[in-house]
């Protein structure tokens, strides 16, 4: 199996299953933080789409795109409604998805040096930033079920 078809594989399950969770979670969820150290969906569902933006312009140009700062930056990160979260995320899983789709196959092993100083390949990077949604992803599947939501919507994108 290529490179390309594996990710594009692993990206198409995300996708659903994500937009699963957050079509099925309130706008109130959303809004609300967990706890007095958690941030709200909101934060972090949209830091995750721009994520995939971000991670999608960089392979694609990893040297005219400026290193992005570790840690969520709330500036940028903030949404206003689950809506517009939900937005965000789908323009992030169309962006990375064309870069995948675009990058010759050679290219996904040619090594870049993301923001935390370790080379890795393209492939690696692309695989990561999915992985970045599925890490959140996790943490609203935990809020959900903190609010009495005990289903699991993900599956059902199966």
């Amino acid at each position: 199996m290529s490179t390309r078809k594996l990710l594009l594989d692993f990206h198409a399950h995300i996708e659903t299953s994500v937009l699963q969770d957050v079509e099925n979670s309130s706008d109130q969820l959303f809004a609300e933080s967990v706890g007095s150290l958690a941030r709200p969906a909101t934060n972090y569902m949209t830091e995750a789409g721009l994520f995939l933006s971000y991670a999608a312009r960089y392979v694609a140009n990893p040297d005219e795109v400026e290193l992005l700062k570790m840690g969520p930056d709330p500036e940028k990160t903030q949404a206003d409604s689950r809506r517009q979260s939900q937005i965000i995320l789908k323009k992030g899983f169309r962006d990375i998805r064309k870069t995948i789709e675009a990058l010759p196959e050679e290219q996904f092993s040619e090594m870049i040096m993301p923001m935390w100083r370790k080379e890795i390949t393209k492939g690696h990077f692309l695989l990561y930033a999915l992985a970045h949604v599925l890490y959140h992803d996790g943490q609203l599947a935990l809020t959900q079920l903190m609010s009495g939501d005990q289903e699991i919507h993900w599956i059902k994108a199966l």
